[in-house]
């Protein structure tokens, strides 16, 4: 069992957490510094190494702009911190579990794609389609299985212990 330990300190300036916060967010309620502490998974490796710290930028427990309802999911698919992969639901996919980035004609053929290289995210945590062979590892099957809420949030996990938050960073377009 993996055991947290959460220190919080406020700051008092208002920080915008990536693109997860528009820029009128940006002055909104001061956002929390918190460092996550935590220990192996692996009973027999837990005492035989320090815990692991990881910073992050948590916004108001308030805040609007979050998927709430799935609060609960993410913590039991040990997304954590649970109220950051609620505001990225919520800028990802407005809280919708079926999602998808992308239009395909009667045909099958792609018509439309967001992603400029022509892959399409789904879900509610908007998981790429280049994820096919983890999706299919992790899930038992293709990529529409990442329209169901357990296979999106099983892949984001692989993807949150594979990479971090790196995965759905912010970039700026122009």
């Amino acid at each position: 069992m993996i055991k947290y330990l959460v220190i919080t300190i406020s700051i008092g300036i208002g920080i915008a957490i990536g693109a997860l916060l528009s820029p009128a967010d940006a002055i909104a309620p001061a956002p929390q510094i918190t460092a996550i502490a935590y220990r192996s998974a692996d009973a027999r490796l837990s005492p035989l190494l320090p815990p692991v710290v990881v910073p992050v930028v948590v916004a108001p427990a308030h805040s609007v702009k979050r998927c709430v309802k799935f609060e609960p999911a993410f913590a039991a698919h040990g997304l954590l911190p649970v109220n950051v992969f609620s505001m990225i639901a919520y800028r990802e996919s407005r809280c919708r579990i079926n999602a998808i980035n992308a239009k395909w004609n009667a045909a099958g053929e792609m018509t439309w794609a967001l992603n400029k290289n022509r892959t399409f995210d789904s879900g509610l945590l908007q998981i790429n389609s280049s994820w096919k062979t983890v999706t299919r590892r992790v899930c038992g099957g293709g990529l529409d299985l990442l329209l169901t809420l357990d296979c999106n949030l099983k892949v984001a996990r692989y993807l949150l212990d594979n990479g971090g938050l790196n995965h759905w960073r912010a970039t700026a377009t122009p």
